[in-house]
């Protein structure tokens, strides 16, 4: 009890957890107006900033908070790009979308010391998927013989989504070191 306490009043670890629940519960809404990331983001990123000027708690915290900053910011900008490119998330952005949400969705499990492991595994199964996923949608079209403009705007959207994935697992591993 003692650490989930420390996990809860670290303001490094409460501002990451807020962060990944907060961009989870809302992929759904930016998957389908991606141009609202700048306006939904700003908020995260200002209490982010706001946690790091804060005295640590935990050793984990940093950690937790630079990963829950550097998810922010990619997905931002995978959601900004999106927008900017006129292409809104395919069949596979939105797989990789969903599998990212149930990730998300499972962070508070991750500082509990009961459920922390089973937690982490399904993190880290659905982190998997979503690599895999835009491994293949950014293989195929990478391979796509037609419409060149097109899939090198996916295979960048792509390619910044797997970097959500990678900061998410950052965050997840600091989140149960906590």
């Amino acid at each position: 009890m003692r650490r989930y306490w420390l996990a809860l009043t670290d303001p490094r670890l409460k501002a990451a957890m807020h962060a990944l629940e907060r961009a989870g519960a809302a992929l759904g809404d930016l998957a389908a107006a991606p141009a609202g990331a700048a306006a939904f983001f700003a908020p995260l990123k200002k209490s982010l900033a706001k946690a790091a000027g804060a005295r640590p708690g935990n050793p984990a915290g940093s950690a937790a908070l630079a990963a829950a900053e550097d998810l922010t910011l990619r997905l931002e900008r995978a959601f900004s790009d999106m927008a900017r490119l006129e292409a809104p998330p395919d069949a596979a952005a939105r797989h990789a979308l969903l599998a990212l949400q149930r990730a998300c969705a499972l962070t508070p499990r991750l500082v509990s010391r009961s459920s922390r492991a089973a937690a982490f595994a399904q993190a880290a199964a659905l982190c998997n998927t979503g690599h895999k996923t835009l491994a293949l949608a950014r293989a195929a079209a990478d391979r796509a013989p037609g419409e060149f403009p097109l899939n090198l705007k996916f295979s960048s959207i792509y390619s910044g989504l797997d970097a959500v994935f990678c900061a998410f697992e950052r965050c997840a591993e600091a989140l149960i070191a906590s």
